[in-house]
């Protein structure tokens, strides 16, 4: 059985959603750990970037909302009777999600460990630890929200294209019809 283009573009997104799935499956066992628990509760708003933004990004946006995209890209073909506008947008939107949520995700890790441990080592506040990394700290959280937002813009994009775009009429059958002698519809 041939799979269609669409179908190969879906199957892609679903392996990357089962793919974060396993990867915050993993990471909420890890931080259930009582030294990890420990570590997140007593580090305030540098644990909270792992648990629960981190922890929550990859398992929602890049769980929930590729596997999503898949059955978007599966379904809406088939409800329409054509094929999805662009191909080319479809891909650009895997790639755009994939960069884009594991740039967010591994930024809300690294930055929360790094910040974390800054304030335990140095008996610090969360303010002085993250100006510490101020300006990697806020160029990682821009580019990957971008990439991420931009993947999401280029979904609804390509939907909406799909939904609204005429099929060319094949006007051949419909003259080989009159050459044979029947009426046209």
């Amino acid at each position: 059985m041939t799979m269609k283009a669409s179908d190969q573009l879906g199957a892609k997104f679903i392996l990357f959603g089962v793919f974060c799935l396993f990867v915050g499956t993993l990471q909420g066992f890890l931080q259930s750990t009582p030294r990890l628990r420990h570590w997140i509760h007593s580090t305030g708003q540098a644990g909270h970037l792992v648990d629960p933004l981190a922890h929550a990004h990859i398992n929602l946006i890049g769980g929930v909302v590729s596997v999503v995209m898949a059955v978007v890209y599966y379904l809406l073909p088939r409800l329409l009777g054509r094929n999805i506008a662009s191909l080319w947008l479809g891909y650009a939107n895997l790639y755009l999600m994939i960069a884009g949520v594991s740039g967010f995700y591994l930024v809300l890790l690294t930055f929360g460990i790094l910040e974390g441990n800054r304030m335990l080592d140095g008996g610090i506040v969360y303010p002085l630890a993250r100006a510490h990394y101020q300006p990697f700290h806020k160029i990682g959280f821009v580019f990957s929200a971008l990439l991420m937002g931009l993947g999401h813009w280029v979904f609804v994009a390509n939907v909406f294209m799909t939904y609204f775009r005429r099929e060319p009429v094949v006007v051949t059958s419909q003259v080989t019809s009159l050459k044979e002698g029947s009426k046209v519809p």
